[in-house]
């Protein structure tokens, strides 16, 4: 449930509705905006939502049955859109495509893909660090790192 709580709450207003929430069997977790503070409650209980929303410092109370209430579309006005800078962003109405190697070899390698994204419109890149190909391990990062240096 999200509990969007009146601005000028008092802190014995608030200690008593986490304890009231709690004795039901769920957990909260507050979400501050710069409008508004809310708690998530989250748990699996039934209750009556009346018995919470008429408490004092409450403003408002929605029971949200997706199982993942913070990110649920159901209580965002917008998507949600990350800016990776230079116009890229992710979850806009435009297809964001992200491709790479699962593990950065070499710089020639980079180089390569960077150019081939480039050609084919793809803006964004992404590479892993390092995959372990064998038990040789030690033996390997050893041999990069003077590779390296």
């Amino acid at each position: 449930m999200i509990i969007q709580l009146e601005k000028n709450i008092t802190a014995e207003c608030r200690t008593k509705l986490d304890v009231i929430i709690q004795e039901i069997g769920y957990k909260t977790a507050l979400v501050k905006t710069q409008f508004q503070d809310y708690l998530v409650a989250t748990g699996k209980a039934d209750f009556d939502i009346r018995n919470i929303g008429s408490l004092e410092g409450i403003k408002d109370i929605h029971r949200v049955t997706d199982d993942y209430k913070l990110v649920s579309k159901k209580w965002k006005l917008n998507p949600s859109i990350v800016d990776l800078g230079d116009g890229v962003k992710i979850g806009d109405s435009e297809l964001a495509i992200m491709a790479g190697p699962c593990s950065i070899e070499s710089e020639e390698q980079i180089e390569t893909t960077v150019q081939f994204l480039v050609e084919n419109g793809i803006k964004i890149m992404r590479g892993g660090v390092y995959r372990f190909r064998n038990r040789r391990t030690k033996n390997i990062l050893q041999a990069l790192q003077r590779e390296w240096d």
